[in-house]
């Protein structure tokens, strides 16, 4: 009998709170449908620090409301079971620079692949890919909501780029 690869795939995940502490049976019904699958994808809608860091500014153009969530938040998706994300989205650069370099460090530390932001624009361009048994899965991310200054700009071999969204 032939085995057919599973996806599940969430909307916007803007996620501030524990997971994990949650018990109801409906809920943990969701969370398994998530787990179960090959590959579970969300878009996190927000961006990850905890206050603190280098170059990490409100942005004076946020991507409207300003999104931050704790960096507890990357083990909580992966309790959930997410396996890999979108970051391509308005909010971004809600804390500036640093915002979205914390967001990838935390995200890099629980092993959680993503895409849609980067260095520069090829970088931001870059697929992020998860390995399964059922074969490779491939997510490129892109926005066409953002912060004008927010965008990935190109680089060049006498300059480095620009880190921000994929537009």
């Amino acid at each position: 009998m032939e085995r057919k690869f599973t996806l599940a795939i969430t909307g916007d995940a803007i996620i501030n709170r524990r997971l994990s502490v949650h018990t109801e049976e409906q809920f943990l019904s969701l969370v398994n449908i998530i787990r179960e699958a090959d590959v579970a994808y969300t878009h996190f809608e927000t961006i990850i620090h905890d206050y603190e860091g280098d170059e990490l500014y409100p942005a004076a153009e946020p991507g409207r409301t300003p999104m931050r969530s704790p960096s507890f938040v990357a083990e909580e998706l992966k309790w959930a079971g997410f396996d890999i994300v979108s970051l391509a989205h308005n909010h971004c650069m809600d804390y500036s620079y640093g915002g979205l370099f914390s967001t990838w460090k935390v995200l890099n530390e629980a092993k959680l692949p993503h895409a849609g932001t980067g260095r520069n624009l090829a970088e931001a361009r870059e697929p992020a890919y998860i390995d399964t048994k059922m074969g490779r899965m491939a997510l490129i991310s892109m926005t066409s909501s953002f912060a004008r200054w927010g965008r990935a700009g190109e680089a060049r071999r006498d300059i480095k780029g620009r880190p921000g969204v994929n537009p």
